[in-house]
């Protein structure tokens, strides 16, 4: 019900601007670079527009995504990436490309905050770090794919525009300005553990637990001068980081940008349930907010906190 009323506020909003049906099917086959068919099969309702075409049309369409959805304020309409594989199709593409086509609009917006609350790394943490990301990939290719078609480590590519997105993204998401870490303190050992559960199966050989354990003290040596300096070294925007001192279950974050209010809880890499709810955003960063309570923050404070952080997290990957 809830997606449903979202859909037909889009279509209202649709026949103000342009009220021709025949001119809004054209418009939307050249914006959402999709067929005739598939534009009507998403006016009549039978399939719901995604999270990332609502966007694209409201940018072109010069349509406040806010007033779409703030007259619902106290509702939670979601629209999901289902992202099944790496092996990403066209739209796939287009979703991450509208996703960090919204994200670098941050630069120079001083109110633009970014937050997540993890037991798993960063992409805009370790995607520098090219053995990080191939491993990500790789267990996210692992657990989506049946037994039969599982490949190991050494035979498993990272397509070149995949690559490309994510380095991007991992550029862009460092505009905010501000942006806040809260991690759970055993991090680097669950990353650990999932590498020596490949390894024990012979999906991933000795040297290539090496060339990952070599990236994994270069990662966190990245994070500690970020701790230390307090901000990205490539923006010199402000960065703060918190030791959650108790386990975080999932991946929780919240962007601001601009005037749009982005609230996700993350499956993984490539999959997020996403809310452009302002409501939705607020019950986040509380969330989140409520979280950095249990915390500690050891960016440019707390330096024995630190130390032990960081001691901690090496002596795990030194397990590998």
């Amino acid at each position: 019900m809830k997606r449903e009323i979202l859909h037909r506020n889009l279509l209202e909003v649709l026949k103000k601007k342009v009220p021709e049906k025949a001119d809004v099917v054209e418009i939307l086959m050249k914006l959402l670079y999709m067929e005739k068919g598939a534009v009507y099969r998403r006016l009549r309702g039978e399939v719901p527009f995604s999270f990332y075409e609502i966007v694209n049309i409201a940018e072109k369409l010069n349509i406040s995504l806010n007033d779409l959805v703030y007259s619902y304020a106290d509702r939670v309409d979601r629209f999901e990436m289902s992202i099944q594989s790496t092996d990403m199709n066209s739209m796939d593409y287009k979703h991450w490309e509208y996703y960090i086509s919204m994200i670098s609009s941050v630069k120079g917006d001083p109110l633009s905050e970014s937050a997540e609350a993890s037991n798993v790394l960063s992409l805009s943490i370790y995607a520098g770090f090219d053995s990080l990301l191939k491993y990500f990939l790789f267990k996210y290719q692992y657990l989506n794919s049946g037994m039969e078609s599982r490949i190991s480590f050494k035979n498993f590519t990272v397509p070149e525009r995949l690559t490309q997105i994510i380095k991007e993204y991992y550029y862009e998401s460092k505009h905010f300005a501000k942006t806040i870490f809260v991690w759970d303190y055993s991090i680097f050992q669950y990353l650990v553990d999932d590498v020596k559960y490949f390894y024990s199966i012979n999906m991933i050989s000795d040297e290539e637990v090496q060339e990952i354990k070599k990236d994994l003290f270069c990662v966190l040596d990245y994070i500690e001068k970020i701790t230390v300096n307090g901000y990205f070294e490539e923006t010199r925007n402000p960065v703060f980081i918190y030791k959650s001192d108790i386990n975080l279950d999932s991946i929780y974050s919240y962007m601001q940008i601009n005037d749009v209010y982005i609230s996700l809880v993350r499956i993984y890499i490539l999959n997020s349930v996403v809310s452009v709810v302002k409501s939705s955003f607020e019950i986040m960063k509380k969330w989140i907010q409520s979280l950095i309570k249990s915390s500690v923050l050891i960016t440019k404070s707390g330096a024995l906190f630190r130390t032990e952080f960081f001691e901690k997290q090496r002596k795990f990957i030194s397990e590998l």
